[in-house]
Parts: C-alpha cells; sequence; structure tokens
C-alpha cells in the first residue's frame, strides 16, 4: 500500500497541487525524497501559464525508463 502525503502547504492551480513561489509555479516533491522541483510555468493575476522545458522531458523520460510492465498470471 502506497501513502502519498500532500506538503505542508500546497497551492492549487487548475487542478493540479504545485508549489508557487514568486509568481513561479514549481512541481512539489516531498522533502527528503530526492526529486528537484520543476518549472512548470508562471502564475500572474490569477493566470497561469504551462510551458514545456527540457527540464520536463528529460525527467518524463526517466520516468518512463523506470515503469517496469506487469505480468499476468
Amino acid at each position: 500500500m502506497f501513502i502519498f502525503s500532500m506538503p505542508n502547504k500546497a497551492d492549487i492551480i487548475d487542478g493540479i497541487p504545485v508549489s508557487l513561489k514568486d509568481g513561479i509555479i514549481y512541481s512539489f516533491s516531498q522533502s527528503g525524497s530526492g526529486i528537484p522541483q520543476i518549472k512548470l510555468g508562471t502564475y500572474k493575476d490569477k493566470v497561469a501559464t504551462w510551458i514545456n522545458s527540457e527540464e520536463q522531458d528529460k525527467w518524463l523520460t526517466t520516468f518512463r525508463q523506470s515503469l517496469t510492465s506487469k505480468s499476468r498470471k
């Protein structure tokens, strides 16, 4: 069983829990997880502008490689 707890301070933008610092939207990671925060976009005047970055692509590639297929018995 996997238990996930939200960080103490999570902002919800477009239904996504994120960390918001000085108008910049970051992914959040639990402290001690070793996962770096990734810049996701900006937030100004209650409008989120999402960006795609090389950092996001690198994380997604690493995540996909870490997935393992599950066989049915």
